[in-house]
């Protein structure tokens, strides 16, 4: 079994890049605990060949939630997908194959408050001068997943 994080995000549409970034920002402390760090951006694509039936995902992306932005809110990988009946081959979402083709894969979603999103490349000013703490937070909750699932494991 593996432990993935599947970063998400479209840099090119300002807060929308926020997984991207902060991905950049905790990769490192990741990778020392054996977690593979796979930058997905847009290409769903991609990261759905990059899983596999046994692996636990984390999935980071920027999400509009209602919350203050750089707030982290984590929820199981199976509470979101589209309903989306009428789907062709650029309507799909990586949640949505994620369901398809590995309906039983465990994992969580961090998703991350954005600000703003609008065609421009880089963060709004207030994620970029808040992206430290965010990243801290963001690395402080896979943490306590990764603990909170070693528990399950021995009970």
């Amino acid at each position: 079994m593996s432990i993935k994080l599947i970063a998400m995000g479209n840099v090119l549409m300002k807060d929308d890049g926020i997984g991207i970034e902060v991905a950049k920002q905790i990769e490192e402390a990741l990778t020392q605990k054996g977690i593979e760090v796979i930058y997905g951006e847009t290409d769903f694509q991609y990261c759905i060949i990059k899983v596999r039936e046994n692996d636990f995902l984390l999935v980071l992306d920027g999400a509009f939630l209602g919350e203050n932005p750089g707030t982290v809110t984590v929820m199981p990988l199976n509470r979101f997908g589209t309903n989306n009946r009428n789907y062709t081959q650029h309507s799909y979402s990586f949640l949505d194959l994620l369901k398809i083709y590995y309906p039983y894969v465990d994992g969580k979603i961090f998703a991350i408050q954005i600000k703003e999103i609008t065609y421009d490349f880089g963060l709004s000013n207030f994620l970029k001068e808040n992206l430290k703490d965010i990243s801290k937070d963001v690395l402080s909750k896979i943490e306590m997943v990764l603990q909170e699932r070693k528990s399950d494991c021995f009970k």
